[in-house]
């Protein structure tokens, strides 16, 4: 499928309610996640193995 342009499916309210409702469901299911809009890979790896208990080895 190719994105239009100014169409329904690439609009910022459609994005917006996507989001919301992928939210509901990970809060209705109690499905864990992490907001990544504002952080780095490296950030989001380092809270998840904080989140998980995970302790990094280097060998």
């Amino acid at each position: 499928h190719e994105r239009k342009p100014n169409s329904r499916y690439s609009s910022y309210a459609q994005c917006e309610f996507e989001v919301r409702e992928v939210e509901s469901l990970f809060r209705r299911e109690n499905i864990p996640n992490i907001n990544s809009t504002h952080f780095s890979v490296e950030e989001i790896s380092a809270k998840v193995l904080v989140e998980k208990g995970v302790e990094r080895r280097f060998k």
